[in-house]
């Protein structure tokens, strides 16, 4: 039997990433008021045991019809767990009056979503990724098919997609208030910068590393880098090819790479600059606002979500993406950037985040969207 005013959440991820963070929040949201919330997650683990915590939300678990790429390389198999997540969904959607479905890669969900076409159920989908072209063809086929409503992490994110859908900003928990005194870089301690997400093939790690290694020795006795996150399973090799480069470039000493943390607080505040050198276009950046909320301000490549961020020489510095020569010289510019003007980026990485990227405004904005109509 259908509740009126139930919502179902679905999400692919079980750890504490950016878009998992996010989700997180976006139930948080919905659980603040009087409607019903059920989760599904792949698995269990770290965000599971934050849902444990909200009242009253019903959590269970199903992983079948998630588009990975590793599950690709088995196409009977996807298939088959295909079919299996479509005929779950069609039997689960069936309860709730609200089905929200977060991150594209929920793909047996929205193709269950398409026999829901023209029934009560108002499907809702969180776009907050850029795919490839062949794929944006397959989703927009998708969307249109079942009809579902769309939320877009960024202007960027709606732009690749073409289709009609609301623009809501990630936000994240407001750290604490940045005084000047504590936003300031001593003349003679180095240089601090943080990379931190996922370990992947597209999120730069490898080419911020060749662009490391072309400062000068002095830059580099001046720079300390940490690297943190983990790759996906089944992509541990990664890793490898990143040790191998570190090594062969001499930077053993300046790079520390770091498994990912639930609760990475201690490297933002430990950060001077946040580095973002993604060499695809990110949806949205999260990792930016992040940094921000820590009055910590952002060296990012200059395409994507991060462009709708960053204010290049307000609140971070910007360089055009995957070009070694401009991210070196977006890390020279941060060494001889006097003290004072970085207190300034410091302050207004604080107050941006503050005035669109907080968790409040975020909540708000997507209560709204799922509330206003019931």
């Amino acid at each position: 039997m259908q509740d009126s005013e139930s919502v179902l959440c679905l999400h692919q991820g079980s750890e504490l990433y950016g878009s998992d963070r996010s989700f997180l929040s976006a139930v948080q949201a919905l659980s603040e008021g009087s409607q019903k919330v059920d989760v599904i997650l792949p698995v269990d683990g770290e965000l599971a045991a934050e849902f444990r915590k909200i009242p009253g939300l019903g959590l269970s678990f199903y992983d079948k019809g998630i588009l990975r790429k590793r599950e690709l390389l088995r196409p009977f198999s996807f298939v088959w767990q295909l079919v299996l997540g479509v005929l779950f969904y069609l039997r689960t959607f069936s309860a709730h009056r609200i089905i929200y479905i977060n991150t594209v890669v929920m793909f047996s969900a929205l193709v269950a979503a398409c026999f829901y076409r023209f029934s009560s159920q108002r499907i809702i989908c969180h776009v907050r990724e850029i795919p490839g072209r062949a794929q944006l063809l397959l989703f927009r086929m998708l969307f249109r098919l079942a009809g579902v409503e769309l939320i877009y992490n960024s202007e960027a994110t709606r732009e690749a997609f073409g289709m009609a859908g609301q623009v809501i900003y990630n936000g994240v928990t407001a750290v604490r208030a940045l005084s000047p005194e504590e936003s300031s870089i001593g003349v003679d301690e180095p240089l601090r910068l943080l990379l931190i997400g996922r370990i992947n093939q597209w999120k730069g790690q490898d080419f911020f590393i060749e662009a490391l290694g072309t400062l000068t020795m002095e830059q580099l006795q001046r720079t300390r880098v940490r690297i943190v996150g983990s790759p996906f399973e089944g992509y541990e090799y990664l890793l490898d090819t990143l040790a191998a480069r570190i090594e062969a470039l001499g930077l053993e000493d300046i790079i520390e790479m770091v498994p990912f943390c639930p609760d990475p607080s201690a490297h933002y505040q430990w950060a001077d600059y946040v580095v973002v050198p993604s060499t695809n276009p990110e949806p949205f950046g999260r990792v930016a606002i992040e940094a921000f909320s820590f009055g910590t301000p952002v060296i990012a490549a200059a395409h994507g979500g991060l462009l709708e961020i960053v204010e290049s020489g307000k609140s971070g510095l910007l360089f055009s993406a995957a070009s070694v020569p401009e991210l070196a010289q977006a890390l020279v510019d941060a060494f001889e950037m006097p003290a004072d003007d970085y207190a300034q980026l410091s302050q207004n990485a604080l107050k941006r985040f503050e005035s669109k990227f907080s968790l409040a405004i975020y909540k708000a904005q997507i209560r709204a969207l799922f509330f206003d109509e019931l």
